[in-house]
């Protein structure tokens, strides 16, 4: 038996990175799992990837700056599996410059994406989950920009500070219902998001990644900061909310597990 067997899991920006390879962990412990992102062909291949492991997966194409795209996924848990007992709220963006230069536009992409969208799902999820003894987990993706700020990121670090306050307020409320609500702050998880961004993809009209330089400092500060000296992997950063999700964690509300090998204490 898995330790999420009988569970349904709906996971947001879990086409690639953090998000599918936490997908890949409820899978394997018997969740049923839905699939988000904005681009079909990487949710499908998602899922594809899932099933090919014995997972049982769907996907869902939501953009959650929009609520209405929000409820239709957490509809799709509901259609597909019957309920909704874990909501990990991951997608996320970065669009870095310092506060001086900043564009609006720059600006109100991450906060639209990071903390709206983050609001919105729980917005959206309140339907399926606000029920007495409902006894599930709200997972929310937040930072160490968001605990201690960075030189550039004003925009998420105020997204992934936002996460924080938003956690603590929903696990009161929904303290009464069973829910745990908590935030897990990362350090330098080695995505596309952090990956020299002349090598990276585009999203949302621009490309991601960091520049060059700013890639080495962070691989220096992982390498000589941190308890496994190096960049956290997807796999080590999903294992993190994994632990959440069980149900040996329901006496742990409220909080946010630091969860950067050391690189902030």
């Amino acid at each position: 038996m898995g330790t999420l067997d009988g569970k349904v899991a709906v996971i947001t920006g879990s086409g690639r990175g953090i998000g599918k390879e936490t997908a890949r962990i409820f899978a394997r412990e018997g969740a049923s799992v839905v699939i988000n992102d904005v681009d079909e062909a990487v949710a499908a291949e998602a899922v594809k990837d899932l099933e090919a492991e014995g997972g049982t997966a769907a996907y869902c194409v939501a953009d959650i700056r929009q609520l209405e795209e929000a409820k239709k996924l957490m509809k799709t848990a509901v259609d597909e599996f019957g309920k909704l007992d874990i909501l990990v709220n991951n997608a996320g963006i970065a669009r870095d410059t310092l506060a001086g230069r900043m564009s609006e536009e720059q600006w109100q992409l991450v906060i639209d994406i990071n903390l709206t969208g983050t609001f919105n799902c729980i917005r959206a999820a309140s339907k399926y989950m606000m029920k007495k003894s409902h006894g599930g987990r709200v997972i929310n993706i937040s930072s160490v920009v968001g605990l201690a700020g960075n030189m550039g990121q004003i925009n998420y670090a105020a997204s992934k500070a936002g996460i924080i306050g938003m956690t603590k307020t929903l696990a009161r409320e929904w303290m009464r219902y069973g829910v745990t609500v908590n935030a897990v702050a990362f350090g330098g998880v080695d995505t596309r998001f952090t990956a020299v961004k002349d090598a990276s993809e585009e999203a949302f009209g621009e490309k991601i990644g960091i520049p060059e330089k700013a890639r080495e400092g962070m691989v220096e500060r992982m390498e000589t900061q941190t308890i496994f000296g190096g960049m956290t992997t997807p796999e080590q950063a999903a294992q993190c909310i994994y632990l959440l999700a069980l149900d040996e964690a329901s006496y742990i509300t409220g909080n946010v597990l630091n969860a950067t090998g050391g690189l902030y204490m």
